[in-house]
């Protein structure tokens, strides 16, 4: 009977340390150190922006870490995902342990690699270090080092209950540049075989104690596939949280070069490259001095296979060559090699800004126009997906396409009032070409044009829409009909409040 006792003694305290532990962290003070994040986030209506946005209760997952680099001498800061507090309104944070909710406020978000800095407000850091102890930020690792077979450990608050959540171990089963579902853009992101579901967003991805990455989206018809943000590429960005403008984000297009083309380009059957089938005139590219059909060779001396890797030594595997450009700043120096006409052509430069999405993925009010009783604003992925089916075609015709120039637009008729006279909009809805024969550039060129028109005296002019239908504008009864417009529909204001964003 006492040796039953002595053994079960045994197996009891080894289960409660068990559970206590985890590359030397205590359970208890992971309870602290992640946190639930709540946001309260503005729903607009990209359709139609001049209307007031609804609001929607936003949850995730966040922790405490620290940066002394970025962020001398602040304590109280949290990492999160950029897709669960951007265009909050407010923002509280709380944790398993007590459920009290505590304010934070946003010190800079990055949303095209999804991830945002919150900081807790100082009364509040008071308040919760006395009811949960001295904060002890998460220490960040090299996720660089990570290879395919590592095994990593999530922390977070999925929906399902209130208590923090900790994943089974999962693999790292994928290490690739690939696109980010939020931002639609092009990173780094790992893949992991972690038991990770909604709300996991944001937490903790930690390999031997030390946080590796962010959880950030999974795949809804897989089980157990996730994926995370590298934690380097967060560390990374995060001097450019307020400098955004110096992420290169080259748009071209590429091809991979199979045999034929190979053949077609007169490229040897031992070299490998990637075709760059389109780049926008004028674009980034373009100004660092690549051209269309210039064949990608090699940059900063890594050579590009045929389907555009590169052996990249911090990684220890190949990775699409963007990953070499994600690491720079616009302004730092980069060395191409191109075959271009059937010879080599080195261009040595500075990395030159690029430029917005023919149709962007948006992370604030559309911008728009209301004038003469009709409405205009600009596509945007958000607008498109507000439409559901009905978004359809703009989806097919516009979405994969490039603009055919510097901050081209779609700028397309999205509601036509019944003031303006038409009783059939429908076939009215769609992007407007030109105005009397000028092409339109995007929203803030429409506008200029129209008041270019109006000071040269014209009365009206005519909008050229697909399969050449046209719509007259009253300029000269314009400003009686928006007046008539603006106070029975309740509109604050007929176009982007603040001016047109690029």
């Amino acid at each position: 009977m006492m040796n039953r006792i002595i053994v079960s003694g045994i197996v009891f305290l080894a289960l409660q340390l068990g559970s206590l532990c985890y590359g030397e962290q205590f359970l208890p003070m992971i309870e602290t150190q992640v946190l639930r994040v709540l946001s309260t986030v503005n729903s607009y209506y990209y359709h139609k922006p001049w209307k007031s946005p609804n609001f929607k209760t936003s949850r995730a997952s966040g922790f405490f870490f620290e940066d002394a680099a970025n962020f001398p001498g602040m304590r109280g800061l949290i990492l999160t995902n950029a897709h669960a507090v951007s265009m909050s309104e407010s923002i509280n944070v709380s944790n398993g342990r007590e459920k009290r909710r505590y304010k934070v406020k946003m010190l800079g978000i990055c949303d095209s690699a999804d991830f945002a800095v919150l900081q807790m407000e100082s009364k509040e850091l008071e308040d919760y270090e006395r009811r949960n102890g001295k904060i002890v930020p998460f220490e960040l690792g090299d996720s660089d080092q990570l290879r395919v077979g590592d095994r990593v450990l999530g922390w977070g608050y999925p929906l399902g209950g209130e208590r923090i959540s900790k994943s089974e171990e999962g693999e790292i089963n994928r290490i690739e540049v690939n696109r980010y579902s939020y931002s639609h853009e092009y990173w780094l992101m790992v893949q992991a075989s972690l038991q990770q579901n909604k709300g996991n967003s944001g937490g903790p991805v930690l390999k031997d104690g030390k946080v590796v990455g962010i959880a950030f989206q999974g795949r809804r018809a897989s089980d157990r596939i996730n994926y995370f943000i590298p934690i380097n590429l967060v560390q990374s960005l995060m001097p450019l949280l307020h400098k955004q403008e110096l992420i290169p984000n080259w748009r071209f297009e590429g091809q991979p070069m199979f045999p034929r083309l190979k053949e077609y380009y007169k490229l040897g059957s031992g070299k490998g490259g990637v075709l760059l089938s389109y780049i926008v005139p004028d674009g980034g590219p373009y100004r660092f001095g690549l051209r269309a059909n210039d064949i990608f060779l090699e940059i900063d001396g890594h050579e590009i296979d045929d389907y555009g890797d590169v052996f990249f030594k911090p990684l220890g595997q190949k990775i699409y060559f963007k990953e070499i450009l994600n690491r720079k700043k616009v302004g730092e120096p980069l060395a191409v090699k191109v075959m271009r006409g059937g010879r080599v052509v080195e261009i040595e430069g500075k990395i030159t800004p690029g430029l917005p999405r023919l149709v962007p993925k948006i992370f604030t009010r559309a911008n728009y126009l209301i004038y003469g009783g009709i409405a205009f604003v600009e596509l945007t992925y958000n607008g498109i997906a507000n439409l559901g089916k009905s978004g359809r075609a703009l989806r097919e015709k516009y979405l994969g396409e490039f603009p055919e120039r510097p901050y081209q637009k779609i700028v397309v008729v999205a509601e036509i009032f019944p003031e303006y006279g038409l009783v059939d909009t429908k076939p009215y809805l769609d992007r407007v070409e030109r105005i009397n024969g000028e092409e339109v550039l995007n929203i803030e060129h429409l506008y200029t044009l129209i008041q270019a028109y109006r000071r040269k005296g014209k009365k009206e002019v005519l909008l050229e829409l697909p399969r050449n239908i046209q719509l007259p504008l009253d300029l000269e009864q314009a400003e009686e009909l928006d007046r008539e417009i603006k106070q029975e529909y309740g509109i604050l204001y007929m176009k982007s409040p603040g001016g047109f964003s690029q």
